[in-house]
């Protein structure tokens, strides 16, 4: 399970680089504590659907884009 989390984690740092984010503004953007987003990026913590509908929304990519290679 850690090797799922991690790697969406990495595909979240991904697309949020690639869209010019700084993590704290990211965090904002989708409204997520700015340490949880540290988290979910490193793969510390299980990620809800949820969460990820929100992160996947706030970077305008899909669910799908977010769990590639898992």
């Amino acid at each position: 399970m850690e090797d799922i989390q991690r790697r969406v984690g990495e595909n979240i740092r991904e697309l949020r680089k690639a869209g010019g984010y700084r993590q704290d503004d990211f965090a904002v953007r989708a409204g997520i504590n700015r340490t949880h987003m540290g988290m979910i990026e490193r793969g510390e913590v299980n990620i809800t659907l949820a969460s990820l509908k929100i992160i996947a929304d706030a970077l305008g990519v899909t669910i799908n884009d977010l769990t590639k290679g898992v």
